[in-house]
């Protein structure tokens, strides 16, 4: 981890609305529909969730599940 990433994870801790504010809310919402997706959420239960379509959903979960 850089210094550089430490940063980054202090503003994420310490200010959460500027942290979004720098990486943007999309890639806020795209990390959260990756992380449901791991613990085992439906594209149904993600849209749900996070106020999105489940095609959305499904769109936001094919670059987490290429890894």
């Amino acid at each position: 981890m850089t210094e550089l990433d430490k940063k980054l994870q202090e503003y994420a801790l310490m200010n959460w609305p500027y942290f979004v504010q720098l990486i943007g809310e999309e890639a806020v919402l795209k990390a959260k529909t990756c992380l449901l997706r791991q613990n085992n959420a439906s594209y149904t239960a993600i849209a749900i969730k996070l106020g999105i379509t489940e095609k959305q959903a499904r769109l936001r979960c094919d670059k987490c599940e290429e890894k």
